[in-house]
């Protein structure tokens, strides 16, 4: 004999339907959601390296803006370019305590008793720090929530060297993103030139040929100077990104 189904049967096996479709349904939307969720969180975790980045390139082109600015900026015949090609009591009076010496040795600072004050002092927005720019004619980098800035310290070094240590900072798109860096750079001076000794002749040059009377001879033309060599521009010896710079500056201030 057939088995009958009657009308409760019919319904229990639609309330048994609806259910499972319900529950895959439901299975969907939360994979959905899930799958949702981990795209968004991509997206701002690139969204944060991207802005991080910009402050990284932002304190770059700081560290590069403060090597012109050692090398003499627009005015390699100024003061502030004087003191900072070479030694002694007067040019290292230009390198004062809290890197406040005042026009036109702003950003330039005595050796500091610990990182964390010129970190400090560089994170100060009113400041000894000096804007990208400033002495150099640079431009802002694009995108950047405000322009980068940097310190220069000169620190002991050998009587023929010139050793400075560079803070620089870097802003991302948001004022909260921020890269600091540290870079040294070396200078070595030129050597003292040899006293002129006599020619005994009297102007000539090419094994005794005579030149016209009363001229001198032409000078050579001076060979380009070539970076970290004495006498020519100075060398970046190393760098460094601070990752926990907003303590130290915290200690320090």
């Amino acid at each position: 004999m057939a088995a009958s189904h009657g009308p409760s049967t019919r319904r229990r096996q639609g309330g048994i339907a609806l259910l499972t479709a319900l529950l895959l349904m439901l299975a969907i939307l939360m994979t959905c959601v899930a799958a949702a969720r981990t795209a968004l969180s991509g997206a701002r975790a690139a969204g944060h390296e991207r802005d991080r980045m910009l402050a990284l390139q932002a304190a770059m082109a700081a560290l590069a803006d403060a090597e012109r600015d050692i090398e003499g900026g627009l005015d390699p015949s100024s003061a502030r370019a004087a003191a900072l090609a070479s030694a002694g009591a007067a040019s290292a009076a230009a390198f004062a305590p809290g890197c406040e010496g005042g026009a036109p040795y702003e950003g330039l600072c005595a050796q500091a008793a610990h990182s964390g004050e010129i970190l400090a002092a560089l994170a100060d927005e009113s400041g000894p720090a000096l804007a990208l720019g400033s002495f150099t004619g640079a431009a802002m980098p694009a995108l950047a929530a405000q322009a980068p800035r940097y310190l220069i310290e000169r620190l002991p070094s050998a009587p023929d060297t010139l050793l400075y240590r560079i803070s620089a900072l870097g802003f991302g798109e948001a004022d909260t993103t921020q890269v600091a860096l540290q870079a040294y750079y070396r200078k070595l001076l030129a050597a003292a030139p040899a006293p002129a000794g006599g020619t005994g002749g009297t102007g000539g040059v090419d094994g005794g040929e005579e030149g016209p009377a009363g001229a001198a001879p032409a000078p050579a033309p001076a060979p380009t100077a070539v970076p970290g060599s004495p006498g020519g521009p100075g060398l970046r010896v190393g760098w460094r990104e601070i990752a926990n710079w907003q303590d130290l500056a915290a200690a320090g201030g």
